[in-house]
């Protein structure tokens, strides 16, 4: 189906447009409706581009927040472990079975408590953070948590393991 339309054109332009018949050979309507599809289209194209890079720029900035975390983490790691090393001394051969036993119990508390946060809405980092008086950027993610990060920096302590 076809839909008639009457338009006015200056002098200028109807030339232009009569010149572009002649050289190709095309109807005015032809012509017309291929000028309109070219420009709409463009502007089409044009949104959808500008929706992608929002997109993007919503990726790289979660990019940049897990580049930061992996390396608060991995230096969190490193000073526990330099500290570990250092400072621990080493067990005497009579005590080691019961020593073995109690690093075998925290070792399931410590799998369990990171259970816990991998399943939950709040990271150790953010808990950090706000332990110490700081912020991240909220996003939607840590708006809808509930959880509170001064609660979840206790870390569950099995009886009489010290």
């Amino acid at each position: 189906m076809t839909n008639r339309l009457h338009i006015l054109l200056s002098d200028d332009t109807a030339k232009l447009l009569e010149g572009a018949c002649l050289q190709t050979g095309a109807t005015k309507t032809a012509l017309v409706e291929s000028a309109i599809t070219e420009l709409l289209a463009k502007k089409t194209e044009k949104r959808e581009l500008e929706k992608i890079t929002l997109r993007l720029d919503k990726m790289s900035k979660a990019v940049e927040r897990l580049a930061g975390d992996a390396a608060a983490h991995t230096e969190t790691l490193a000073l526990y472990i330099l500290y570990y090393l250092c400072i621990t001394p080493p067990v005497p051969e009579a005590s080691r079975g019961s020593m073995e036993a109690l690093g075998r119990k925290r070792f399931e508390l410590f799998i369990a408590q990171v259970g816990d946060r991998l399943m939950g809405t709040e990271n150790f980092g953010d808990a950090l953070l706000s332990h110490i008086g700081l912020e991240r950027v909220a996003t939607p993610d840590a708006e809808n948590a509930d959880a509170s990060p001064s609660k979840s920096m206790q870390p569950k302590v099995l009886e009489n393991v010290q």
